[in-house]
This record gives structure tokens, sequence and C-alpha cells, in this order.
């Protein structure tokens, strides 16, 4: 889920973790990726802080406050905007437990390349099945064992949804 703040704070008070990367956000703006444990599953929260002189990407919905609407989706609204500086590097746990439903998330959709390549992109081992490989790049995770135990629930799912095959 991605949320557009203007002129506000981000919710992260109930988040299992966040990540924050100014890159990822606009120039004069922010973001942070956060965590949330809905229930059984994690939520994943894109929250971009945003200038209020930038246009609103055209799908955003204004639940308050006040925004330019713009013509342009988020991507290409923000490479209209620039992206902010990158920040420092994030610490490696919280980036895995960040990337791993995405990764997962691609299997589930059957986009194997993607998944492939964020796999990768994890250092997960490559001489197992493209499931496993996430299973493993989560049992080398050392602490936020509530974060890490909602992603578990999350790569069990798409391994029930996908069943057999590029999991192994």
């Amino acid at each position: 889920m991605d949320i557009i703040v203007v002129g506000g704070e981000c919710l992260l008070n109930e988040a299992l973790l966040t990540l924050e990367m100014p890159g990822n956000g606009p120039v004069g703006g922010g973001y942070v990726g956060a965590m949330y444990d809905i229930g059984s599953l994690p939520l994943w929260v894109d929250w971009y802080l945003w200038p209020s002189d930038a246009p609103v990407p055209r799908e955003s919905r204004l639940l308050a406050g006040a925004g330019v609407a713009g013509s342009l989706d988020l991507s290409e609204t923000l490479e209209l905007v620039g992206r902010g500086l990158p920040g420092p590097a994030p610490d490696p746990d919280v980036f895995a437990l960040a990337m791993l439903p995405l990764a997962a998330k691609h299997i589930a959709r059957g986009d194997f390349e993607k998944a492939a390549a964020m796999a990768s992109m994890l250092d997960a081992p490559t001489d197992v099945g493209l499931g496993a490989s996430l299973s493993v790049v989560l049992s080398q995770i050392e602490g936020n064992e509530t974060a890490a135990a909602a992603v578990r629930r999350y790569l069990e799912v798409v391994e029930a949804i996908a069943g057999p095959g590029p999991l192994g």
C-alpha cells in the first residue's frame, strides 16, 4: 500500500519494523517503509512524505489536507519532481525482512524472474528452489522475532498458493 503524506506525519507507532530510504521518496520529502501486523500476515506500507508544492500522483485519493492534483502516476511523478538523496545503507536484517514478502509476492504472481532477482539481491542461495532460498535468508536473520514470524507466515501462504515447482 502506498500512502502519500502532504504536511503530516507517518503513523509508525504500531509498525513491526521501519525502513527509511530517502532516495525512494521525492526530493524535499522522504520515504519510510513500515511493516504492520494485521492479524495473521504482515502489511507493508510505503509512506511518502510529499512536498506541498509537488503535484500529487493521479491515482492518489486526498483524505485530509490539501495537495495539487497531478496527471502522472507515482513513478512518473517521482521522476518529474526528482528523488531524494540516498541515505545510509539500511540494516541488512531489516532490509531482508522488508524484501522477503515482496520477493514472495512475485512468486505467487508467477513472475519468477523478478522473484529470482530479488532473491539474488538478498544473497539467497541458488542451489535450492526459489521459495526455499527465501526461507534460508529468513532463517539467517537475527532479532526482530515478531516481524520474522509474520514474514514466515507470509512465505508459508505463498508456498500454499504457488505449490511445488519453483519453490523447491
